[in-house]
């Protein structure tokens, strides 16, 4: 193929892709007008916002610098990361304030009521809360705070115990209802006998409960308890001892048991009659 040959080849081809542009420029013209007029639009823009930009950069370059010199900042840039790594929980986040948002412009005027109308109410427990007392307590309530939470455990568990029992004792009580009405007519019989006597002297009866008490204590040792058990034995045995009389009396007197026993009996009587003279 000539040089004149492959010219018109290439003219023919340039000839048919300036046809088929000038067809896309016909079918898209609308668009392209619009297209035209939006950057025509912005090109007046920009030289109206060029003048201002410029004041706007020259005025701020400080803070500019200061802005940039943080955004360069090693814990900026990790804190970026980690907002980018956690957008899905920010925004459900941003949600959840945004929800929150309009729930609080709900409630302010409601708020604002209560806050009103109970105005003297919260000034008196501001009152209260600053006084010494209440400070001292909340302190002493943080530092036995451990205490206060196994004192409130034992409670929880008390609480249960007492559950569980309350049956139990309701048919107790139940069971045993004539015994109870028994000794409530007793207490109530003492007390009766108690009010129609004299009231005793307060000092006197009290040392006579302390002799009763050392009487008491007397009676308890040992030795009183098997010599009085071993006594009235021969009260309760069922073989009965045989009757005595006069000589059998002699007789028994020989015995040295006896004679223990009637000295321990003439020794009693005489410390209660020397007793009894004071």
């Amino acid at each position: 193929m000539s040089d004149t040959q492959t010219q018109e080849a290439v003219t023919e081809r340039d000839s048919e892709d300036l046809d088929a542009l000038v067809d896309k420029i016909d079918d898209n013209a609308e668009d392209l007008i619009a297209l035209l007029d939006a950057l025509d639009a912005t090109q007046g823009l920009a030289e109206e916002l060029v003048p201002e930009l410029t004041d706007v950069a020259r005025d701020n370059r400080e803070p500019i610098r200061e802005l940039r010199v943080a955004f360069e900042r090693e814990e900026t840039l990790v804190l970026l990361q980690k907002v980018g790594h956690n957008s899905e929980q920010l925004v459900e986040l941003l949600d959840v304030l945004e929800v929150s948002a309009g729930l609080t412009e709900d409630l302010v005027p409601e708020l604002v009521t209560v806050v009103r109308e109970n105005r003297a109410t919260v000034e008196r427990l501001r009152a209260a809360f600053e006084k010494e007392e209440t400070i001292i307590l909340l302190e002493r309530l943080g530092e036995n705070a451990d205490a206060l939470v196994e004192l409130l455990e034992l409670l929880d568990v008390t609480r249960g115990l007492a559950d569980d029992l309350v049956p139990e004792l309701t048919d107790v009580a139940r069971n045993n209802r004539e015994p109870i009405a028994d000794l409530r007519l007793a207490v109530e019989g003492f007390a009766d006998a108690r009010r129609e006597r004299e009231t005793p002297d307060m000092y006197e009866l009290g040392r006579n409960v302390e002799g009763l008490v050392a009487l008491t204590e007397t009676a308890a040792q040992p030795e009183v308890v098997n010599s009085l058990d071993a006594g009235l034995s021969a009260f309760t045995d069922e073989t009965k001892p045989k009757k005595l009389g006069f000589f059998g009396l002699l007789a028994a007197l020989r015995d040295s048991d006896v004679q223990q026993a009637l000295g321990t009996l003439v020794e009693a009587a005489r410390r209660m009659g020397r007793a009894n003279d004071r």
